[in-house]
């Protein structure tokens, strides 16, 4: 009830103001910015591509309507529309931790917004930048598959390809945003944000606040978001421009409950299985109750985009950043400092680091020169893991699991180079980047006796383990990247690209020494010696595509092939009887890709993508002396071969109508394929009104969406390893019918 008060508040107000802007826009005339042309061409969902040598997509502000949730927060899901994409989230909104993508069979997908890299590289289980920016903030969300030019993938690790996200930047008139989502489940979201014009200054100012709320649609708990966002474009004298974005989020939710492979396969009477609504006194069974498992985390990022022109038609674009990622995880452990417990786990670090990137014509060649330098602070890997045990009063402190402290931070040196240069029909492009990751020295403390103190204090009463202990060290690689785009005609290309990438290193080997020490201790095997065996995750990816852009719409076809060498794998130490990840395994994908996007009639829009998809292992794997795990050519758990996305939308009067069937083909859990998930078809609908002009509103649009239409009872996430064996993943039911209303006012 509160929730809607502020929302009829805010919509009087945005009226007062939208009668008060009207009035001084008739009587005074504002300059507005240059207006820069660009080849982009919109059709539908997605937008069409024109002399690209990669293999990019790119979803639309239509396309975030159609693909981006209910509750517009988890970009992730706009891609889930793409082809080779498979997005998975345990409710219907995409609020849920509990989620997973991979793209053409690989799990590691960067993201970044405006080309930075602000939060978790990868390194731990926060919330990652999902709560950053509500998506209503998002002009357009852009997917690179396979190679990324050296410029576009300014990030730690991405051998799934690179999610960008670009800001809707503050608008030359002055507007006011209002929209409500409210839907089954308990879903409310209501946002607004409120963009000041172009003022005499030359500056323009947008801010916005979002609160999303939603129960679990089984078993208790739910999610709570609070956002709260800030842009800031000023114009500066010869030609330069100057931006600065800010955001706040609060986030809470409470986790799902995962089944077994035997739970997975009889959805009649556990497809709602959860968390223990309630705490019945033994301890085996309260490390389930929803209230100990759960995410809490506060997150906030600056950073700025300084745009100098450089005589000659160069440019030079200085992007500072930084971010907080401040929360913990409570998770139920069967087995946490030998007995059934609940493990918190404590994140909190900074991140910051800079990209700078000098554009120029050179001699006929467009040239781009740049560095991208950054920090993350640990953890990854774990500096603060403390033990508790259920009690009737509540959590009773147990111990620390883990106690460490970094002495460095992480820190990455990336300079790149890139060329393009148009050769009559051909366009060339080619580029190398240098990355550089410098791993943090980090102490271990022995945790005997140790007091139920804050993290850091606890430090002080503790004693460095000498054994556990390990020094930083250095990896680097070469990135090449080549592309050539050939125009067969004015509407159809063809192109050829290859790139190399960078994946994430076996930091878990830490962590299992970490928490089996006395097992290392015994066989005289340090930390050391085990933080030295790891190394990055390197993959060689080849696309050859076709595009057609037409009046009518666009179409693009894709054939791939990936090499992944050094892929991280569980598999047990011949010496220690130990199963932790190393990075020894060899891996080969391979597939073809298909989107579209066409407007047969003027008034129905059509859209489709498919994929084929292979990413097995080349090679069995040694598990343990004399015993190898059967993988050579077994598909990789959680990736599906056939995928599909087909939908429609109709329009008559103010009115459209958009019908999508989601079709995910079947996938194993583990890697020998014997826990086989079976496909499923899920269909969407989407009916929407829209006026323009309507009492102050500038825009008034109200729609419902029927999510999952048919009640289809389904798996969704598979929480596997690439490599795990059977009995060892675990799964995640899909979300019931749900509905899901909205309202949207623009002033």
């Amino acid at each position: 009830m509160k929730i809607r008060t502020v929302s009829f508040c805010v919509l009087l107000l945005a009226c007062c103001l939208a009668t008060s802007s009207r009035g001084e826009e008739a009587g005074n005339k504002v300059s507005l910015d240059e207006v820069v042309v660009t080849d982009k061409k919109s059709s539908g969902v997605f937008e069409a591509k024109e002399r690209q040598t990669d293999t990019e997509s790119t979803i639309t502000r239509e396309g975030i309507d159609r693909f981006g949730g209910a509750g517009r927060i988890n970009a992730f899901q706009a891609l889930d529309g793409l082809p080779s994409v498979n997005f998975q989230s345990a409710d219907a909104f995409g609020l849920s931790n509990n989620r997973s993508i991979r793209v053409r069979g690989q799990t590691r997908v960067a993201s970044t917004v405006e080309g930075i890299s602000l939060l978790n590289y990868g390194l731990d289980p926060g919330v990652s930048d999902n709560w950053l920016f509500d998506m209503e903030n998002l002009e357009e969300v852009t997917l690179y598959r396979g190679a990324v030019a050296a410029e576009k993938s300014l990030v730690p690790y991405n051998t799934a390809g690179t999610m960008n996200r670009t800001l809707l930047r503050p608008d030359d008139r002055f507007g006011v945003t209002v929209r409500d989502n409210f839907g089954t489940f308990g879903l409310n979201k209501i946002f607004t944000r409120i963009d000041t014009g172009l003022l005499p200054t030359r500056t323009k100012l947008f801010v916005s606040y979002s609160h999303t709320e939603a129960d679990k649609w089984k078993g208790a708990g739910g999610s709570r978001a609070d956002i709260a966002s800030f842009g800031i474009s000023q114009m500066l004298p010869a030609g330069a421009k100057l931006e600065l974005f800010g955001t706040y989020s609060d986030a809470k939710t409470n986790s799902y409950q995962a089944l077994t492979y035997a739970q997975s396969q009889d959805l009649g009477n556990f497809y709602r299985y959860d968390f223990n609504k309630t705490l019945t006194g033994d301890p085996k069974k309260d490390i389930y109750y929803y209230g100990y498992n759960r995410d809490c985390f506060r997150n906030y990022a600056f950073f700025g985009n300084l745009e100098i022109r450089i005589p000659g038609d160069g440019r030079l674009s200085i992007k500072p950043y930084y971010a907080n990622e401040d929360g913990y995880t409570l998770a139920g452990a069967a087995k946490i400092l030998g007995s059934p417990g609940v493990r918190r786990w404590d994140i909190m670090h900074d991140n910051y680091g800079v990209v700078a990137q000098y554009d120029t014509p050179l001699l006929g060649t467009d040239l781009t020169l740049g560095y991208w330098y950054a920090v993350q602070e640990p953890p990854g890997p774990p500096t603060a893991q403390s033990a508790y045990r259920t009690d009737a009063g509540g959590l009773k402190y147990a111990g620390w699991a883990i106690l460490a402290n970094a002495v460095e931070n992480h820190e990455w040196n990336s300079p790149y180079l890139s060329l393009g240069k148009q050769l009559g029909k051909f366009h060339v492009k080619a580029g190398v980047r240098y990355v550089s990751e410098k791993m943090p020295s980090t102490n271990l403390y022995n945790t005997t006796n140790v007091p139920d103190v804050s993290y850091p204090d606890v430090l002080n009463h503790a004693s460095v383990d000498p054994r556990g202990s390990v020094t930083g060290r250095t990896m680097s690689e070469w990135l090449p990247n080549f592309g050539v785009d050939y125009a067969i005609s004015k509407q159809l290309n063809a192109y050829f690209n290859y790139g190399r990438n960078f994946g994430r290193p076996s930091f878990d080997v830490w962590t299992v020494y970490s928490n089996n020490k006395a097992v290392f201790k015994e066989k005289g095997v340090t930390a050391q010696y085990v933080w030295d065996q790891v190394k990055p995750e390197i993959t060689d990816n080849f696309d050859m595509g076709v595009r057609y852009s037409g009046d009518k719409g666009y179409v693009a076809g894709t054939v791939f092939g990936i090499i992944d060498r050094d892929k991280g794998v569980n598999v047990t130490d011949p010496l220690l009887g130990i199963k932790y990840m190393r990075n020894i395994a060899e891996a080969m994908g391979y597939g073809v890709e298909l989107e579209a996007s066409v407007s047969p009639l003027e008034d129905l829009d059509v859209f489709l993508s498919a994929s084929y998809n292979r990413f097995e292992f080349t090679d069995d794997i040694v598990t343990a002396p004399g015993a190898v795990t059967k993988a050579k050519g077994n598909q990789v758990p959680d990736a599906p071969e056939f995928e599909a996305r087909v939908g429609a939308t109709y329009r008559f009067y103010d009115f459209s109508v958009t019908p999508q069937l989601r079709y995910t083909g079947k996938r194993y859990g583990d890697v020998e394929n014997t826990e086989r998930i079976s496909d499923y078809a899920v269909v969407d609908l989407n009916i929407r009104y829209t006026k323009k002009n309507i009492l102050w509103c500038k825009v008034f649009s109200a729609g419902v969406s029927f999510l999952n239409l048919f009640d289809t009872h389904y798996i969704g996430i598979i929480n596997a390893s690439d490599d795990t064996r059977q009995g060892s993943a675990s799964y995640y039911a899909g979300a019931p019918f749900t509905v899901v209303g909205n309202v949207t006012f623009q002033f």
